[in-house]
């Protein structure tokens, strides 16, 4: 065999896994179809002189365990911290600004509602409940959506766990609140759906226990460089623990020899053999592309072919010569360094949702903008700024050139949105750029544009990610790991199921030595937990 381990895909969770592989002594590769690693979470200088971070854009997921055994710190990784995190203005001129300072948000949401701004801390209180009880099971096998409930039936927060799993996001912010605009800002149904769908608030349960565990390190926010300095930073630190990487080496499929992984074959042929294949693509391009049906149980087949992939966004990428100057608060301030939220009720997310799913580019989609280079400056030459602007939702499965008719009329559809906040934004505007579904499949490799691979919806998460049948990142075919965001516990740049991934192939490995090949028992589909492992520790 040429390596103990072939890692398809270097976005971050890839090198997460890549890293722990090698670390464990173990002959890893990694292979990159792209001229740069980073998948979603890179920086493009799509303008000259402005630097982007294309997909992803902020740091606020990434598992400190993570961070400390690769070192991110003392490696260079520098992180803008965000305060006020959200300014939201409404297109009558009020505003609200959530800081990170508890009583400060109080104040604003005081200007609007004094009851919702005393049952702010309470909700607070109630997603630092549901972070509790999601926390124990971020790097672990996932358990089921059962195995949850039955945990937390013993547990004095039993009533969250059932909100989290039936209720919705409307229903919830309805309990705690009275204002339709403070529901509106706290009404984000990131891959969610509706504020309807039930079930969509186990994964912010997610997202909090993971946010809460790198905000209290101050390390939240927006990275000095771009996402692109965060995966670059993950590629040192896989190749220093040994692991090889590979960019512009695209993989057409995996190899299968006597009825298991055994290797890859890219794009010219070449065949390189491994006793292990990890994939750091979506479930669906690994399971139904990468690997050929004859080798996958046919109901499995058909299973990964209906996956949910419904939740699509748009980027809309601006350079411009200044700061937008918001009619609700104009002038400098600290509203300049938030993401901005532009929605005016969870009327209009519905809207926005259900127009998306009919094939159509929602009429006022909800938008969040960002300017990282109010910190970075680096970002964007002297004076002038790079703005980010995250559009939710956008219709999935259109044609590149059904996209490519509309660019121009939806670029402009959306600067004019802006600039109903902030009417000087269409003058300041000197190049933009959207990036839709589309690119976000060509230059990430996600199915249908797909931020977190499959939605992250109820019957898609815990120990049915992606499938029942591939929930612990083994799959069907003996010797094939998925290691990416459609795994447990999910998207975002947390480096979790790349973590995860790789113990279970360790584990899987049944004891090997430190650089010592792996015995010819890995990859069994369910093998025993090994007596321990005698490589260096993890």
């Amino acid at each position: 065999m040429d390596y103990d381990a072939i890692i398809i895909g270097c976005g971050h969770n890839g090198l997460v896994a890549a890293f722990y592989l090698a670390r464990a002594g173990l002959r890893v590769l990694a292979l990159e179809q792209g001229p740069k690693v980073g998948g979603a979470a890179t920086t493009d200088e799509i303008f000259p002189g402005y630097h982007f971070s294309t997909c992803a854009h902020s740091f606020v997921l990434f598992h400190p365990k993570i961070l400390d055994d690769m070192r991110l710190v003392d490696l260079g990784l520098r992180v803008f911290r965000r305060d006020p995190p959200q300014f939201h203005p409404f297109s009558d001129g009020e505003y609200l600004l959530a800081w990170n300072d508890l009583d400060r948000t109080k104040e604003s949401i005081a200007r609007i509602s004094r009851r919702d701004a005393e049952a702010y801390g309470a909700y607070v209180k109630f997603w630092q409940r549901a972070a509790g009880l999601f926390d124990p099971y971020l790097l672990t096998s996932p358990p089921t959506l059962g195995e949850f409930l039955r945990a937390a039936e013993d547990g004095p927060h039993a009533s969250i766990a059932h909100t989290l799993v039936t209720g919705t996001r409307r229903r919830l912010l309805d309990d705690y609140f009275e204002s339709p605009r403070v529901k509106a800002s706290l009404g984000t149904t990131f891959d969610a759906g509706t504020t309807d769908h039930a079930g969509g608030l186990l994964y912010f349960a997610f997202a909090a226990a993971l946010s809460s565990r790198l905000g209290r390190r101050g390390l939240v926010g927006f990275p000095q460089g771009g996402m692109g300095a965060v995966t670059g930073l993950l590629r040192q630190a896989a190749e220093s623990a040994g692991a090889q990487v590979r960019t512009s080496s695209p993989v057409a499929g995996v190899h299968v020899g006597n009825g298991r992984a055994d290797g890859v074959v890219l794009g010219d042929g070449t065949v390189i053999t491994a006793r292990i294949v990890l994939s750091n693509a979506d479930p669906q391009r690994t399971l139904a592309h990468l690997v050929s049906s004859e080798h996958l149980p046919d109901q499995f087949v058909r299973s990964v072919r209906r996956l949910r992939m419904n939740a699509g966004y748009l980027k809309l990428h601006c350079a411009t010569t200044r700061l937008p100057d918001w009619r609700a608060l104009p002038g400098d301030g600290p509203q300049h360094g938030a993401n901005v939220r532009i929605c005016e009720s969870l009327d209009h997310i519905d809207l926005a949702w259900t127009q998306a799913r009919a094939g159509r580019m929602p009429t006022e989609p909800v938008l969040g903008l960002v300017c990282p280079s109010v910190y970075d400056r680096s970002g964007a030459p002297a004076g002038h700024h790079t703005i980010s602007i995250w559009v939710e939702y956008a219709p999935v499965g259109l044609s590149p050139a059904a996209w490519e008719s509309q660019r121009a009329r939806i670029t402009d559809a959306l600067i004019a949105q802006v600039a109903r906040y902030a009417p000087n934004f269409p003058d300041i505007v000197t190049d933009a750029f959207l990036h839709g579904p589309p690119e976000i499949e060509a230059r990430a490799g996600m199915t249908r544009g797909n931020m977190h691979h499959v939605d992250m919806t109820i019957d898609q998460m815990l120990g049915a990610r992606p499938l029942p049948g591939c929930a612990a990142y083994r799959t069907p075919l003996s010797g094939l790991y998925l290691c990416g965001s459609g795994c447990h516990p999910g998207g975002g740049v947390s480096g979790v199921p790349g973590h995860n991934a790789a113990q279970t192939v360790i584990r899987d490995l049944n004891g090997v030595a430190a650089g010592r090949r792996p015995r010819a028992t890995i990859g069994a589909a369910r093998p025993a937990p090994p007596d321990g492992l005698r490589g260096r520790s993890l």
